[in-house]
């Protein structure tokens, strides 16, 4: 069975669903097919690991569960590449960067603060 084949008969079967679950069964079951392509199986066989589509079509449709009629091993080929432990990294804090800027509001009130001050150091040598 191909693909169209397989698809066209599953939405014949769940037609009785409702439109957004049909759709969402029938996204489902062709990313399976198409992670197993990815991972080297042909068209067929993965359509073929997915079961008989009225089996599927029955599950869905009469909330049934289908046992399966072996036992699969996963069929991921490709290894996962291990994550690398995280590095602590230690900054030192020997220069402020360069591009670090000062806002008009405290330009402003640090050369008020400066102002007053300045006339109250005036005031005491008067």
């Amino acid at each position: 069975m191909n693909r169209s084949d397989f698809f066209e008969t599953l939405h014949h079967g769940l037609r009785s669903l409702p439109e957004d679950e049909r759709a969402s069964i029938i996204k489902d079951l062709d990313e399976h097919i198409a992670v197993s392509l990815e991972n080297g199986i042909s068209e067929a066989d993965a359509i073929a690991l997915l079961g008989d589509p009225n089996d599927i079509i029955d599950q869905y449709v009469q909330d049934t569960v289908v046992v399966p009629k072996r036992v699969q091993q996963p069929i991921i080929q490709k290894s996962m590449p291990q994550p690398e432990p995280p590095q602590v990294q230690v900054e030192t804090k020997t220069e402020k960067p360069a591009n670090k800027q000062i806002s008009p509001f405290k330009i402003v009130l640090i050369a008020g603060m400066c102002f007053i001050i300045l006339m109250l150091l005036l005031d005491a040598l008067d």
